[in-house]
């Protein structure tokens, strides 16, 4: 089985080709995810040689996290592929290839926060959260090994790779659901990202400030 993947939910664009459980290319793409997709998937392989689509579905970049799963809905209904999303924070986890350890992957939030779980081989240990720097230090667990781009971003030392959730690595992770599949257009459309919190205009609209002129 063959599967384009891309995962959207840090700065970094990740896209890769999987095949039978060995990543065949992948790539880095520092541009927005909406200035190179879909060419830079389209660009591993054309979608006459694949079998199944797969993408991150976060928490993460709330722009990139739109722009990616948009774009593999629209290639999955042009080819009528089956499709399946995965937690990006679990695929940082697995292309650490640390499947022993017990590992905080991390990825960026807004305002100082940022996305973490606690992950040893499949089993969640700690749910999805987000948090602020000052809060995460007593939020991790002992012996923990913290990696992504989460918590460098905030100034924590942590191993250089992963950079990003890999493509491969959601790949990896989708390919049991997708086994076997065929395309199902309810499930692809239902398919939505993780945003793990409000985005900023539902915050401001909650708190009053859409709509309305300045007092004065």
């Amino acid at each position: 089985m063959r599967i384009l993947a891309l995962d959207s939910s840090s700065p970094l664009l990740s896209c890769a080709l999987w095949e039978d459980g060995k990543t065949l290319a992948e790539s880095l793409h520092p541009e927005k995810a909406g200035d190179v997709l879909p060419a830079a998937l389209l660009a591993l392989a054309p979608l006459e040689s694949v079998d199944a689509l797969a993408c991150g579905i976060g928490p993460g970049s709330f722009t990139g996290l739109r722009v990616g799963l948009a774009s593999v809905k629209a290639l999955a209904f042009a080819r009528k592929l089956p499709v399946a999303g995965v937690s990006s924070l679990r695929a940082l986890a697995v292309a650490a290839r640390r499947p022993a350890e017990l590992l905080v992957p991390t990825l960026e939030a807004r305002r100082g926060e940022l996305y973490a779980c606690a992950l040893r081989g499949p089993d969640l240990l700690l749910p999805e959260t987000v948090l602020r720097a000052d809060k995460f230090r007593d939020w991790l667990p002992a012996g923990a090994v913290v990696i992504g781009p989460g918590a460098r971003s905030m100034g924590f030392e942590v191993p250089d790779e992963p950079r990003a959730p890999g493509a491969g690595a959601v790949a990896e992770l989708c390919a049991p659901s997708l086994r076997g599949a065929r395309y199902d257009e309810a499930a692809c459309f239902a398919l939505s990202p993780n945003y793990l919190q409000p985005s900023s205009a539902e915050v401001a609209l909650r708190e009053g400030r859409v709509g309305k002129l300045p007092a004065g």
